[in-house]
């Protein structure tokens, strides 16, 4: 049987890490985007090291991978805070990271994608159901990668795409909270760790052809945050 394809984001480090691990072992050649890998990321078919913002740079280097089966948009980008002091340049750089690259993407492997009969996944957050003091900007582009994603499969489900979002809450061992004031707790139960977030991957990818998971959420049994 020939492997399938997949393209990863975010597969450097994190929940993207771990799912591309998982695909890996799912029989999936794995090509991951991010910006530094390490020794744990050599089971890659590639390590395509690139800043997601370079739009050019990105779709030379995806237009290469001739059949793809799967995509993960997986990186993510968030600064925290009262919106009065959220500058310019996070602000752009979450934009662009958060909800261009994943548009600008699909648009691009979207072809292959139907011709595969393909599947895309956005990991997007709990944050894009709710209200988000001290985080308004990253939920509302969390928000708007989930409208994307319920609008698009009903754009690509004649075609045979399947589009899921998942929504993770606090995920210890990512490099998300490194621009906040706080992170996850470490107290059991207080957490999700990547590896959860790609098992609920691992059951989507492998749900019946026909039967299609939209969205789902991942949350810890607990809500518990530290301050850093």
């Amino acid at each position: 049987m020939e492997r399938m394809n997949a393209i990863v984001t975010g597969a450097s480090s994190g929940i993207g890490l771990a799912i591309s691990r998982m695909l890996a072992d799912e029989g999936y050649d794995v090509y991951g985007i991010g910006r530094t890998f390490g020794e744990d990321a050599s089971f890659l078919k590639a390590r395509i090291s690139l800043d997601l913002r370079d739009t050019d740079i990105l779709i030379d280097k995806v237009s290469k991978i001739e059949r793809v089966d799967l995509l993960v948009n997986s990186a993510g980008c968030a600064y925290y805070g009262l919106s009065e002091f959220m500058t310019p340049d996070q602000i752009k750089e979450m934009c662009r990271t958060d909800l261009e690259a994943p548009m600008i993407l699909t648009a691009a492997l979207l072809p292959r994608l139907k011709d595969s009969k393909g599947m895309i996944i956005n990991i997007a957050s709990v944050t894009s159901t709710r209200i988000n003091t001290h985080g308004a900007s990253y939920g509302a582009l969390k928000a708007g990668l989930r409208s994307f994603g319920r609008s698009l499969y009903e754009e690509v489900r004649k075609h045979g795409v399947r589009v899921v979002t998942v929504c993770p809450d606090l995920t210890l061992g990512t490099k998300l909270y490194r621009n906040a004031d706080f992170e996850p707790s470490d107290d059991s139960g207080c957490h999700l760790l990547p590896s959860d977030v790609a098992e609920c991957v691992r059951s989507v990818i492998n749900m019946r052809q026909g039967a299609a998971i939209t969205e789902v959420e991942v949350r810890p049994q607990f809500n518990r945050i530290e301050k850093k």
